[in-house]
């Protein structure tokens, strides 16, 4: 009897364990070996890729801003890598290295830039992409008599300037327009003599006064809901100036980069063009200028070169601004300033250079009417080149061009024309795509992430349009 079990548990061991065993351990031994060879394919794939990024680092040769990257492991040997680099926005490039797109960014240079996207739409929308649009217009009251004069919005929060005829009047506003169905406003200050445009940098404003006491004012607004100003700065007088014949200049137009900031003023018998030192932004410091004997409405400085929207027969100027230092006297800097190239458009004698817009490589000018339209004489003007400057594209615009977006395959403009304000052109400037009745004569435009922002000019100070 215990034989007969021995020999019935040998023969079920033989069959149940013998029997079952070997295919779980073929199995067992299959998913080893599945789960080693994905190993290391995941990690020769990652070495591929990290050898890739680090290769294509060390010969990007002019993205200097780049140096840190080097400090990466460079056990990896050299070898030919093809990959092709375009510009995406201004400060961006974008290099595709199969299987990866990287996108590398001047964050230094971009600083103080708008925060548009650099991708509004693609080139295969077409107008009717365009016809779910929505305005905000009721905007909020900045009181009776004050005109909002500029804009700009980070995620949604507005910095808006102002003038008014009451010098008690508030004339710098922080808006909440995270939902631009009920805009409200964070904060108010009144700076004194009224503000005519603005740049955001950081946790600072830097404001431009309509005032010939003092041209530039610097606004902390790290705390939003309690602004305050930090420095003034006056501009110098020259030499020669006689209280009895002239008066300083009201500022009338400003850009930031890289810690300096380009201020425009009204005609005068200084210099209209300045450059002041706000790398310390409590202590501003003046560093030499360029006398335009003309208005400067804006300013755009890309590369080393300063563009200027000027009222005179020059509509726009191109400085080189290469070797200005903060090292040297304003008188030497004034005289490393030099204009190398300007556009003289027909219709300068009534017409003014207000607005330039600038995107990937190219740069646009925009100009009002002179009081009424001319058609022979366009309101808008593509450049292809900026030395010397041709004209790629161009279009009579009736009510001026007040603000443009340049985002390809479109532009995005404002306008002082009636029932159409707001407008997109295609890419060559022969199709109005789209056109939209903004109920008020816009004083600037400016655009965060994919809305669009409106100083108004009026009462209501701002206003939004948003394109599903």
């Amino acid at each position: 009897m215990k034989y007969f079990k021995l020999i019935f548990n040998k023969k079920y061991y033989e069959r149940f364990h013998g029997g079952f065993l070997l295919p779980e351990i073929m199995i067992s031994f299959s998913l080893m070996t599945v789960f080693l060879i994905s190993a290391i394919i995941l990690s020769s794939t990652m070495q591929g890729l990290r050898r890739q990024a680090v290769e294509h680092l060390e010969r990007l040769d002019d993205t200097t801003f780049l140096a840190d990257y080097f400090l990466l492991n460079k056990v990896f040997a050299s070898s030919s890598i093809s990959y092709m680099k375009k510009q995406y926005g201004n400060d961006t490039y974008e290099i595709d290295i199969e299987p990866v797109t990287l996108l590398i960014s001047d964050y230094i240079n971009a600083f103080g830039r708008d925060s548009c996207s650099p991708s509004l739409f693609s080139s295969s929308s077409t107008p009717s992409d365009f016809q779910d649009i929505s305005l905000y217009s009721q905007g909020v009251d900045i009181g009776a008599g004050n005109m909002s004069t500029d804009i700009e919005v980070r995620n949604g929060i507005a910095y808006i300037t102002a003038d008014s005829s009451s010098s008690s009047a508030s004339d710098f506003f922080i808006i909440d327009s995270t939902d631009p169905s009920s805009p409200s406003i964070i904060s108010s200050l009144n700076t004194g003599p009224g503000l005519s445009s603005i740049e955001i940098a950081g946790h600072y404003a830097y404001v431009t006064n309509i005032s010939s006491l003092n041209q530039l004012q610097i606004i902390n607004i790290k705390d939003r809901t309690s602004p305050s100003i930090t420095a003034i700065l006056k501009l110098p007088l020259p030499p020669d100036f006689s209280p009895a014949s002239s008066t300083p200049p009201f500022a009338s137009s400003i850009f930031y980069n890289k810690g300096l900031i380009y201020l425009g003023t009204s005609k005068w018998d200084g210099m209209e063009f300045s450059i002041i030192d706000v790398s310390i932004p409590s202590s501003p410091q003046y560093l030499g200028g360029f006398e335009t004997n003309t208005l400067i409405n804006n300013i755009y400085v890309r590369d080393g070169l300063a563009y200027l929207a000027t009222s005179d027969i020059n509509q726009i100027r191109i400085l080189d601004i290469h070797n200005i230092s903060s090292h040297d006297s304003p008188s030497d800097n004034s005289q490393s300033i030099i204009q190398v190239s300007s556009f003289s458009p027909s219709g300068y004698e009534t017409q003014q250079g207000k607005v330039i817009s600038f995107f990937e490589n190219k740069f646009s000018l925009g100009r009002t009417t002179g009081g009424f339209n001319n058609k022979n004489n366009y309101e808008i003007f593509l450049f292809s080149s900026t030395s010397p400057i041709t004209v790629e594209n161009s279009k009579d615009i009736p009510g001026g061009v007040y603000g443009i977006v340049m985002r390809p395959p479109y532009f995005y403009i404002s306008t002082r024309a009636s029932t159409k304000q707001f407008q997109i052109l295609n890419k060559d400037m022969s199709e109005l795509v789209l056109e939209k009745n903004l109920g008020f004569s816009p004083q600037a435009m400016t655009c965060d992430g994919k809305t669009f922002y409106f100083a108004t000019g009026d009462q209501k100070g701002i206003a939004v349009v948003k394109i599903e």
